[in-house]
Order: C-alpha cells, then sequence, then structure tokens
C-alpha cells in the first residue's frame, strides 16, 4: 500500500492569522502534479486576486464551512466581472487563465479545501 499522510498541522501558515490562514500540503503530500491546501478565511477577510495563465494550473474550489464568494474579473461590480456565491458542498471549477478573488463577506469564518493541477506535458 502506498499512501501519504498529511495534515494542516504539518506545515505552516502562509496567512496572516488576522485573515484567516492557508495551509499548502503539496510538500507534505509529496505530491508530483497536484496541489492541495486548506484555507480558512475569516469574516470580511479575501485572498490575492490572481490567475495562473503564466502555469496553466485549473482549479477547483471546495466550500466545507460558511459562505464564501469567488470573484472573476473582479466580481460583480466591475464592468464584464461575476460573482459566485459558494455555500458548504458547493464547488467551482477556475480555469488557468481566468483572474479570480476569493472573499468571505459573511460573518463566520469559511473553510475551503483548494485543488490545483496542471496540464500533462
Amino acid at each position: 500500500m502506498s499512501y501519504t499522510l498529511a495534515a494542516a498541522s504539518d506545515v505552516e501558515s502562509v496567512m496572516d492569522e488576522d485573515y484567516g490562514a492557508m495551509w499548502f500540503l503539496r510538500d507534505a503530500l509529496a505530491t508530483e502534479d497536484l496541489g492541495v491546501t486548506i484555507l480558512e478565511l475569516e469574516p470580511r477577510a479575501r485572498g490575492k486576486e490572481h490567475d495562473h495563465a503564466h502555469d496553466g494550473q485549473e482549479e477547483v474550489y471546495v466550500c466545507v464551512r460558511g459562505v464564501v464568494d469567488v470573484d472573476f474579473d473582479g466580481g460583480a461590480d466591475a464592468d464584464g466581472g461575476e460573482t459566485v456565491r459558494l455555500a458548504e458542498n458547493e464547488a467551482v471549477r477556475v480555469s488557468a487563465g481566468q483572474t479570480r478573488q476569493l472573499q468571505n463577506r459573511g460573518e463566520e469564518r469559511a473553510k475551503l479545501v483548494l485543488v490545483g493541477t496542471t496540464p500533462a506535458a
């Protein structure tokens, strides 16, 4: 049997605790092509606006606690932008070139599992 077990407590959070916590588990799990991250966002906290056009990484965000908004191209208030609200047990797939930003506009700490992979060479 071949497997690797890892927990968020095995790695340091890369996020300022005032905003929540973010644990990258790729190295702890020794994955080659798959990234797994656990993200917790405090109320009114947001992640970094970004895309993965440079590396081709496709991502899936799964909300496991609370509610979180995913703003695409600046969100619903931006010209041409859109916001998708994820509730518990909902997921969204995001293509590599899509600009996105996670925001917790709710009143409780939200928790997500983020999974990313790059296309095979």
